[in-house]
């Protein structure tokens, strides 16, 4: 890789007329230039170098950290260091296009950038590809085994949405897109899912945060068919049954009123017309009077049902009663 001709922006950009960029092509080369019109921003201009003909002439709002680092092509996803320019084939047809880093006006004000695609031997800005990399976080993700183009932004620390997209009759069309919000307990996320298989469906499901989980666990086990049950005692004293498929995937939950029989040292609820209760080694499922009974594989268990009853006495679980 060539080392770039000037070196910092404090020493050379604000005592000179132009910036030359030359390490993200053999092809072409890019210049910085003040803006007479507008003291705070400049004018970036990319060149053919057989003809040092102007291609592209872009407004940028450029401050001195985008100069500490000017290597090109670098795009800490989503929102780290991003180069001024990123030259890479972002629709692919073969051929690499050009991204311009033009201000920090995507999410929480990261970075922002105008898409041009290579056309006709020249560069064409593209509104859609542009829209990828200012209306999300930072800039896109491009996937060149699978030909797709993901994204992501977020509100907050709780909601997050990511989209992945295909490249239809030239430009971006939404395969798949998640959003996902911590429910208010903390315990677990929700996720509502828009897909394209012919045409969008729409399906939601919910994954426990096992890390946070983790930390409340008063009884949990692997059964024999690789499902999960957790029961959960929050710090605000109320108790979560979680079953979980074998990704992690919520199958049910309940925090709704519980049974603990001191008798038989077990835990039992009822959600519809179906009655479960759990055992430190299986749990029982009653419908209609017919029992199934799901063993649990006893290495695999944290911890004892009988905390949920010590839990009670000392805490006082508000969502448990206790029978004989």
């Amino acid at each position: 890789m060539k080392k770039l001709i000037l070196l910092t922006f404090s020493t050379v950009f604000l005592n000179a007329q132009n910036y030359k960029i030359s390490d993200f092509s053999k092809d072409y080369y890019a210049t910085v230039t003040k803006n007479s019109r507008d003291k705070t921003s400049q004018i970036l201009k990319v060149f053919s170098l057989k003809n040092k003909k102007p291609l592209i002439t872009q407004t940028v709002n450029l401050s001195e950290y985008d100069f500490k680092n000017t290597q090109s092509n670098i795009a800490e996803i989503p929102y780290g260091h991003q180069s001024i320019i990123i030259y890479d084939d972002f629709n692919f047809d073969g051929k690499k296009d050009i991204a311009i880093k033009y201000g920090n006006e995507s999410c929480y004000g990261g970075p922002s950038f105008v898409v041009y695609l290579y056309e006709n031997n020249t560069f064409v800005e593209n509104a859609d590809f542009s829209d990828l990399a200012q209306n999300y976080c930072g800039f896109f993700d491009v996937d060149k085994a699978k030909k797709q183009i993901h994204v992501m932004t977020k509100s907050g620390c709780c909601w997050h949405q990511y989209s992945d997209f295909i490249i239809k009759n030239g430009s971006p069309f939404l395969l798949k897109q998640s959003e996902e919000e911590l429910d208010a307990s903390g315990l677990y996320y929700e996720t509502a899912v828009k897909e394209w298989k012919n045409r969008y469906i729409n399906y939601k499901y919910k994954t426990i945060d096992t890390d946070i989980v983790s930390k409340y666990i008063l009884l949990s086990y692997t059964l024999e068919n690789n499902k999960k049950m957790y029961l959960i005692k929050t710090e605000t004293n109320h108790l979560y049954y979680f079953f979980t498929k074998k990704n992690g995937d919520i199958e049910l939950l309940y925090r709704d009123v519980f049974f603990y029989s001191k008798k038989e040292n077990s835990l039992s609820f009822e959600s519809g017309n179906v009655r479960y209760t759990i055992f430190n080694n299986k749990i029982e499922v009653n419908v209609n009077n017919a029992k199934t009974i799901i063993h649990a594989k006893t290495e695999t268990r944290r911890n004892n049902i009988s905390n949920v009853y010590n839990s009670f006495k000392n805490e006082n679980i508000e969502n448990l009663e206790i029978i004989n």
